[in-house]
């Protein structure tokens, strides 16, 4: 999923070249586009591969996203971030190592249960940091997900990092939120996993561990501010947003 803006800055092109080739290949059924409702101003496009584009490039089949605001607004944050942390991650300390979509979440063994289990997370970000490389988990889709939801998603990640090594640094778990009042519905949730079944089974001591192993990123009004600026709150401080690197650096230190 790619808005035309972020189409642009991937290709080098011409605003009016990239609306009109993005125009040509929806028109023969390449890609869908597909422009949100924005609450100011117009909304940019937002294109993805249609089965018979992704047919054409060899590539699997695409996603189905349908028309969905939320959904396209989600994933088009998802693009935003890892291209944020291509391009603009070196000035403030960053380097994108690998990223990689996980169209069906990520797969591990609980061996509570010895039984494999899925953390329903969207993407993969490794960032090279101080000499080190921190795995970011990447959830985006949240701004229509039930609170019970979001506390079931969050305390399975408390039992993945439980049932991970110990080595630092550990995986970290970015959400991005489109706005203030989801961040507050996410970082909410964050305290209520001790009220879970699985919060009572693994215990005060992964649950304080998890807590500062999650960030959540808010998107707008400046999704260019994800790797730059201080959009970015934790269960831990959430009164107090600090930048990507700054966060990143923390869990490094607490993993210590």
């Amino acid at each position: 999923m790619l808005t035309t803006g972020q189409l642009i800055r991937l290709t080098g092109l011409p605003e009016r070249t990239v609306q009109h080739r993005l125009g040509r290949l929806h028109r023969v059924g390449l890609v869908n586009r597909h422009r949100p409702e924005a609450p100011v101003g117009t909304a940019p496009y937002h294109a993805w591969l249609t089965t018979f584009g992704a047919a054409a490039l060899g590539a699997g089949p695409p996603e189905s996203w349908s028309e969905d605001p939320a959904s396209l607004r989600a994933m088009a944050a998802l693009s935003e971030l890892w291209l944020k942390v291509r391009d603009r991650g070196p000035e403030v300390g960053l380097q994108l190592v690998g990223w990689r979509r996980l169209r069906d979440g990520l797969t591990w063994c609980d061996p509570d249960i010895s039984a494999a289990r899925q953390l329903p997370v969207e993407a993969e970000l490794r960032i090279g940091l101080n000499g080190e490389v921190v795995t970011a988990l990447v959830l985006a889709r949240v701004e229509r997900v039930p609170a019970a939801r979001l506390t079931a998603i969050l305390a399975r990640f408390a039992a993945y990092l439980a049932a991970g090594p110990a080595a630092t640094p550990r995986p970290v778990l970015l959400v991005l939120a489109r706005t203030e009042r989801v961040a507050a519905a996410v970082i909410s949730a964050c305290g209520q996993i001790a009220n879970t079944p699985a919060g009572h089974r693994l215990g005060r001591a992964a649950l304080d561990a998890e807590s500062g192993q999650v960030a959540v990123g808010v998107v707008e009004p400046r999704p260019a501010g994800l790797v730059s600026e201080a959009v970015w709150r934790t269960p831990v401080a959430p009164d107090a947003p600090c930048r990507l690197a700054d966060m990143l650096g923390g869990t490094q230190a607490g993993g210590r």
